[in-house]
């Protein structure tokens, strides 16, 4: 074999970076084809290549040796060489991996921590009462909202929306927006309220004393009671406000004898000296009702005193206070529903305003001739009439989908309305019947006028009888959108003949109304189907 040296090609240029690696190519070459040295101590280290970096005397006495009993300085640094062939079978035997038994794992599956059937059918007790508590908060904010001109907008944009998300959604319950919330504001009124008893009648009877006999020792005791007396009620009234605002807050000294007992029974229950007497005997009964029984809530659970100390402890009391007025101001949104609210009336009115125009030139028309304005009237009363039909054809469910596309424009799409009616028009034909039918009786509400206290009473309800119609409507809708192939042309007929007579009968009483409410021809303009659910002149007139 020639030496390797004759290996290296010479006819190229010169190239530090590839002259090395040659260099390493060709040292390992070498290595590969010159004879292995015979090692006959297998702790010395096996010989360097020829070419490879040595250091220098410098850097050699800067080496620090290490002791001969030091394990890594009698260990070589790396073994190039095979394990050698007699060794082999222990070496095969060594990298066999040794095989342990499996350890049996005993695998604890929790029950889902659910409550047990009398915690179920209590919590949904209280739930139902304080969603029906909120629905009732509900159509009351909205009724006053609707006694107040230029706020009616907000109760107007408030059904509104909620017909829209039905339309959305096609759900009913999806309607009923912010009823926990409202429940929560409802038991901050109702409870401060209720609270605030003691406080007037402390006044009433130092105002009664006072009246009697001026200088008389009773004033003085009535006036000194009537100062403890509001201050315990206030700082009673802010310490159940900062606890979260429920009723159950603001009668806390009532019911705390009640809560402190169940608490007590079961804080003993879960004690170590009952709980293995009673644990086996509820548990095999029900694990569920055993977990209730032995659950302790804490203190700052329910017990306001507790949970105002620990605020102050955790110096977050302003702050946790702060936050929350803040989240529920933000969620009530006025800004968006006062704007859906005027745009869902000016929408409405724009289609209105036209036939309500002519329908009411039939008793205003002054004319010097009174035949021909009696004629000219009772001709304009008409068209009035055969327009508006046709508009309330239309107008319910352009509202509806105005709501559910939250676009102005789509109060003109009269194309869409009608390929979305001859999707569900059973539906639709529904919901034209409930919106109008739960309309009428509310004109006979405006046959005389009501003081300014009682306006709130009066459009509660309209406001009853005209959200349920706005759930509907927006319900038909929702259907509508859903389904994608037109209904059998007969049912499209049937149900468009079956509309004729539900609008005709509308607008005939709508038409005579003008002679007995109030407000004469102008209460033609107080559509509250499709306007503010309250005579919207009226209130202005008051």
């Amino acid at each position: 074999m020639p030496p390797p040296s004759d290996h290296i090609r010479t006819d190229r240029p010169a190239n530090p970076a590839c002259d090395g690696a040659d260099d390493l190519d060709h040292a390992a070459r070498s290595a590969s084809v010159a004879p292995r040295p015979e090692i006959s101590d297998p702790s010395a280290s096996p010989p360097r290549a020829p070419n490879a970096d040595l250091p220098s005397p410098e850097v050699a006495t800067d080496i620090v040796a290490l002791p001969d009993d030091d394990p890594i300085a009698s260990k070589p640094a790396f073994d190039f060489d095979d394990h050698p062939a007699s060794t082999a079978g222990e070496t095969a035997a060594s990298a066999t991996p040794e095989i342990f038994e499996a350890e049996s794992i005993i695998e604890q599956v929790d029950l889902v921590q659910e409550h047990s059937l009398p915690i179920r059918v209590w919590l949904g007790a209280c739930s139902g009462i304080e969603w029906l508590f909120g629905v009732g908060c509900v159509l009351i904010a909205l009724a006053v909202m609707a006694s107040i001109p230029i706020v009616q907008f907000f109760s107007l944009g408030y059904l509104l929306e909620a017909s829209g998300r039905v339309s959305r959604s096609g759900q009913l319950r999806n309607g009923f927006i912010g009823v926990r919330r409202a429940a929560r504001a409802g038991s901050l009124v109702l409870g401060t309220c209720v609270v605030l008893l003691p406080a007037q009648f402390a006044a009433e009877m130092y105002a009664s004393a006072k009246l009697i006999d001026p200088t008389s020792g009773v004033v003085t005791g009535w006036r000194i009671g009537l100062f403890v007396i509001t201050g315990l009620v206030i700082t009673h009234v802010l310490l159940a406000w900062y606890c979260g605002g429920k009723l159950r807050h603001f009668f806390w000294p009532i019911l705390a004898p009640l809560f402190f007992m169940t608490w007590s029974v079961r804080r003993l229950v879960a004690s170590q000296a009952l709980r293995p007497l009673i644990g086996p005997v509820v548990g095999r009964i029900s694990p569920r009702l055993l977990h209730d029984l032995t659950t302790v809530p804490a203190l700052t659970d329910w017990f306001p005193p507790a949970i105002f100390l620990a605020g102050i402890r955790q110096g977050r009391l302003f702050q946790v206070a702060r936050d929350a007025v803040w989240e529920f101001a933000v969620d009530l949104r006025p800004q968006y529903y006062f704007w859906l609210g005027l745009r869902g009336f000016a929408g409405a009115f724009v289609w209105l305003f036209v036939p309500i125009l002519l329908m009411m030139a039939t008793t205003n028309l002054d004319l010097e001739n009174v035949e021909a304005s009696q004629g000219v009237g009772a001709l304009a009363g008409l068209t009035g009439s055969i327009l508006l039909a046709i508009v309330l054809l239309y107008l319910p469910f352009l509202q509806a989908h105005f709501a559910a596309e939250r676009r102005f424009r789509a109060f003109f799409e009269i194309a869409q309305i009608r390929q979305l009616f001859r999707r569900a028009p059973i539906a639709w034909t529904f919901a034209l019947l409930v919106t109008l039918a739960f309309a009428l009786p509310l004109y006979l509400l405006k046959i005389e006028t009501v003081p300014s206290e009682l306006l709130w009473a009066l459009s509660l309800v309209f406001v009853v009888f005209g959200f349920p119609a706005r759930l509907v409507m927006g319900w038909a809708v929702g259907r509508a959108r859903r389904h994608e192939r037109p209904r059998h042309w007969l049912i499209r007929w049937l149900a468009s003949f079956s509309e004729l007579p539900i609008i005709g009968f509308y607008v005939f009483f709508v038409f005579f109304t003008q002679y007995y409410v109030w407000n004469g021809a102008s209460s033609l303009l107080e559509q509250h189907a499709f306007l503010p659910p309250v005579p919207f002149l009226g209130l202005l007139g008051g």
